[in-house]
């Protein structure tokens, strides 16, 4: 496996995001989130995620994965909705969480929120997780259409949320990937600005991955997203998964 990762502050006042790719010789566990909240609560609501999950899942049963992943997803809520209990300032603080545990020829993820995955084949690119937005919402029950979701004035209003209630429900996916294909994960500050056939071009170029993420960033700052941008890219490389 290869990994490449980038984040940017944005427009924003603080950056709210966090990621993490694995060390060497760790578990290859790709992950992004997003943080929500007032005050700093979205900082630590991002890296309270992502730290809870990481050490469930470095400590867990990788021979049941799928109840691995919900029981660390599980835990960092509870974590995260119980420290905004004791900590009035972290009141109403949340996360989106974006996760895959690769595999030599599959991988598992899981999400909430709208931070996406997607998969580039080496051919085409598709998203592998399901927004939790109040847009997908109306675009499923027919009110309106991709386009005008674009422009919607709740097209950031998500309905999952981890810490925001005591209990929460992932999505999980599994799929096949093989040798040479790419996965992204990104929180929507990057996906709100760039379209598919722009990321597929710049996955399918070839290049070095760490310049593709950091371009992938810049770009979507370039065309003015207003929101803190993160990018992980793993690359499968025929070895190295679990």
């Amino acid at each position: 496996m290869r990994y490449a990762s980038s984040t940017n502050i944005g427009k924003r006042r603080r950056n709210e995001d966090c990621f993490y790719i694995p060390p060497a010789g760790s578990i290859p566990l790709v992950i992004v989130a997003d943080g929500m909240g007032g005050h700093s609560a979205g900082d630590v609501a991002s890296s309270m995620a992502v730290k809870v999950i990481v050490s469930e899942i470095e400590k867990g049963d990788l021979n049941a994965p799928e109840q691995l992943i919900r029981n660390a997803i599980n835990k960092a809520n509870r974590a995260m909705f119980e420290h905004a209990e004791v900590h009035t300032e972290c009141g109403g603080m949340g996360s989106t969480v974006i996760l895959a545990l690769l595999f030599r020829n599959r991988f598992l993820a899981a999400n909430i929120g709208d931070s996406r995955l997607y998969h580039y084949d080496g051919r085409s690119l598709s998203q592998v997780s399901i927004d939790h937005t109040f847009v997908r919402e109306m675009i499923a029950s027919g009110e309106i259409t991709k386009e005008q979701a674009l422009h919607h004035p709740q097209r950031n209003v998500i309905t999952r949320a981890l810490g925001t209630r005591r209990y929460e429900n992932a999505d999980l996916f599994e799929r096949d990937w093989n040798k040479g294909d790419i996965l992204l994960l990104c929180s929507d500050g990057l996906y709100e600005t760039l379209d598919d056939n722009y990321i597929l071009d710049m996955l399918s170029c070839g290049g070095d991955i760490q310049e593709i993420c950091e371009t992938l960033i810049n770009e979507a700052i370039l065309r003015g997203s207003s929101d803190n941008v993160t990018a992980v890219l793993a690359v499968n490389e025929g070895g190295g998964g679990i």
